[in-house]
């Protein structure tokens, strides 16, 4: 009977701790200064502003500032010799939401033959694209980098009804695969690859 009792209690402290959470959170709204992805925009000059991050004037050093320091970078050469720098955040969290993150940053023929000379490690892909990595003294000598595009994955999984909700329905469709399309906001400067079997891809670039 007293052990009853006390279980009683317990559940009633309960009870009554949820009630405070609820009725103390439920009116809760987002920060209005908190970027989220569905807020992006096109500035007056054509440039795409995510996360008040500027696609072609922010630098790889604004965007560690928002999704930290731990980051990975490696330069992608297919076989048309076409490259790509990219840097990764392989686990970031912005507004909430836990994400990886792929800057693709701009360089020149200079900066290009500084990380030439430092290179960590050289490998060909099953595709027959070249990768290679750098150590902390090139990786160092990106920060000052201009972000040509920034895409997003979110770790959730989010359904079309939940995009439409947040983004609104897209300007465009494009059904690239079976199951895989490519939903278009120009005003955004986005573009969202919906793939039915994998994680939704954000895509903003400078238009």
């Amino acid at each position: 009977m007293k052990e009853s009792k006390i279980v009683l209690i317990i559940l009633l402290i309960a009870a009554l701790i949820y009630a405070i959470l609820y009725w103390a959170s439920r009116d809760m709204t987002m920060p209005n200064n908190q970027a989220m992805p569905w807020q992006s925009y096109v500035n007056d000059q054509g440039e795409t502003v995510v996360f008040d991050l500027t696609m072609g004037k922010s630098t790889l050093s604004d965007a560690m500032r928002l999704f930290g320091s731990e980051v990975k970078a490696s330069l992608f050469e297919d076989r048309d010799k076409k490259q790509n720098l990219e840097v990764f955040f392989a686990s970031t969290k912005v507004g909430g939401i836990s994400a990886k993150v792929i800057l693709d940053l701009n360089f020149n023929d200079q900066q290009f033959d500084y990380l030439s000379h430092n290179i960590k490690e050289a490998e060909i892909m099953p595709t027959g694209n070249k990768k290679t990595s750098f150590n902390k003294t090139g990786e160092s000598s990106m920060f000052a980098l201009i972000i040509k595009s920034l895409t997003f994955i979110p770790k959730a999984d989010l359904s079309t009804d939940t995009l439409i909700g947040l983004f609104k329905k897209p300007a465009r469709i494009d059904l690239v695969d079976p199951g895989v399309e490519y939903w278009y906001y120009p005003d955004k400067g986005l573009r969202i690859i919906v793939d039915q079997e994998n994680k939704e891809i954000f895509e903003f670039y400078r238009l």
